[in-house]
């Protein structure tokens, strides 16, 4: 696995054109290595056969050479030919070259002291045959005959040990030849074993080769096809090799990325230009709103300004007279009519809304008497916070009209303002008839409108939920909880940073 890990390395590092260089050049040693393999090593086995024959062959010689020699020396002894004397001294030097030329084999002892003892016999030989010959030509026939006596001896031994040197070495060549038979068989099934392992590698590397190849193109290709059917969101191609392949990938990456970057962008401005008109259409829903309200307030005034000029005018005439309830009450009204005649876009104070509700509260028990209380509880620490105009009022007044409207018991609406950490919080609760939670949840979200074009205390909850989200720039200021026969009860949080958010929102 380290090695197979180790060349993996190794061809990260170098371009297609090298790795595709080293492939081949390593398919060719390979190859070349088998085929080398073979001719070595039987060569050296056909070296090895060559050394067990060379001996009996130089026997042979050696044995024909001697063979000639006696022949020639007893033709010599016999007739006295010069002819063949010459043929004498002409194979005894052969006889001596030949004997001398045959090298001494001591890896098999008695072979090599049969040899020796040949070549002794030789020389002994030869000494004998000298004398002879030169016994014969000095005509000194008894002792040519003795000589010759002693040389035919060891010509025969000579013959002998021959023939049993040539038997020795038949069989130590029979056992030879056996054992390098053995060896050829087990140098071709080597041979076999080597290419076919040879044939198997080349074909696992050519595979291996192929597939790194292969399959980063393939899984370039097949992103490919994703991108062009509008998928960017194919994962990264993962290339490890710094060859030409390794670049082509790295940037497809690069490509890849940037493409999806750029769908991103323009996929965030979309968005972003849709909430952009969304807000756009809120606003000028929030405008038609707020006009709308300002239309309801002046359709409620009947020429306000001759009807306020009026009321003083019945409260000081009651006052003249005596009729102090009577002037309370005109005074109570032409504030609260003052109050309305206000405009709608500058911002007032907690108290002047408070104050605003004790008028019209005044003018409610007058009206309804003991059918309907008003309890009070106000922190006047919170009395300068700013807030929008008309808020508070027309909250009570949907108590009023839809939470106490017909119930039969005497009605209660309590408002209680004080400070909780950075909010000054606005309870106005009542003991009426309730609403259900899908109801609530149609009048903050503004569906009640849709549905409710008749009605206006939904509409009217909405509207002032609107002003102040635009006014604090904030969406979780108002709550509503209510249960069926238990009354409503509404939560306003008014932010104490009135003037930061105003800088905040520019």
């Amino acid at each position: 696995m380290n090695a197979l890990r180790d060349l993996k390395n190794f061809l990260r590092k170098h371009t297609l054109k090298k790795r595709l260089i080293i492939h081949f050049m390593a398919t060719i040693l390979l190859m070349s290595v088998t085929s080398i393999f073979p001719f070595y090593t039987i060569s050296v086995l056909m070296e090895e056969m060559s050394n067990t024959f060379e001996m009996n062959v130089k026997l042979n010689d050696l044995h024909k050479t001697l063979e000639n020699l006696n022949s020639v020396y007893e033709e010599y002894l016999n007739l006295k030919y010069s002819r063949s004397l010459d043929d004498y001294y002409k194979y005894c030097n052969a006889l001596k070259k030949e004997a001398d030329s045959i090298k001494i084999d001591y890896s098999n002892i008695e072979n090599a002291l049969i040899l020796k003892d040949i070549k002794n016999m030789i020389a002994t030989y030869m000494e004998q045959t000298d004398a002879a010959v030169m016994a014969r030509r000095g005509r000194d026939v008894d002792e040519y005959y003795l000589y010759y006596s002693k040389s035919n001896k060891i010509f025969g031994y000579i013959n002998e040990y021959i023939q049993k040197l040539n038997n020795s070495l038949f069989l130590q060549n029979t056992d030879r030849y056996l054992s390098v038979n053995n060896r050829v068989y087990l140098v071709e099934t080597l041979n076999i074993g080597v290419i076919v392992s040879v044939v198997l590698l080349n074909i696992i590397l050519m595979i291996w080769f192929i597939h790194n190849i292969t399959q980063p193109i393939s899984e370039l290709s097949k992103a490919a096809d994703e991108i062009t059917q509008g998928n960017y969101d194919v994962p990264h191609i993962q290339v490890d090799y710094e060859d030409e392949i390794g670049v082509m990938a790295r940037a497809f990456n690069r490509m890849t990325q940037s493409i999806r970057e750029y769908v991103s962008e323009i996929k965030e401005k979309a968005e972003l230009e849709s909430r952009l008109k969304q807000q756009e259409m809120e606003n000028l829903r929030i405008k038609s709103d707020l006009k709308e309200a300002e239309l309801h307030a002046l359709q409620a005034q009947i020429n306000p300004h001759f009807l306020f000029n009026t009321l003083n005018t019945g409260a000081q005439l009651a006052m003249l007279e005596g009729a102090d309830r009577a002037c309370t009450f005109i005074e109570r009204t032409a504030e609260l009519l003052r109050y309305n005649l206000r405009n709608l876009d500058k911002p007032v104070t907690i108290g002047d809304e408070i104050k605003n509700i004790e008028n019209y509260m005044h003018l409610l028990k007058e009206r309804f008497a003991d059918k309907i209380e008003f309890i009070l509880e106000i922190d006047k620490s919170i009395l300068d916070v700013k807030m929008p105009s008309m808020i508070l009022q027309p909250i009570v007044e949907n108590a009023l009209m839809h939470g106490l409207g017909d119930i039969e018991h005497t009605g209660t609406i309590w408002v209680k303002a004080c400070l909780a950490d950075s909010f000054a919080e606005i309870l106005i609760k009542d003991n009426g008839k309730g609403i259900s939670e899908e109801r609530i949840q149609e009048i903050l979200t503004g569906k009640a409108r849709e549905k409710d074009t008749n009605k206006s205390n939904g509409i009217a909850i909405h509207n002032i939920l609107s002003r102040l989200k635009i006014f604090y720039n904030e969406d979780n200021i108002m709550s509503i909880y209510s249960e069926i026969g238990g009354g409503t009860e509404v939560v306003l949080r008014i932010p104490l940073d009135y003037e930061g958010r105003r800088v905040s929102n520019g």
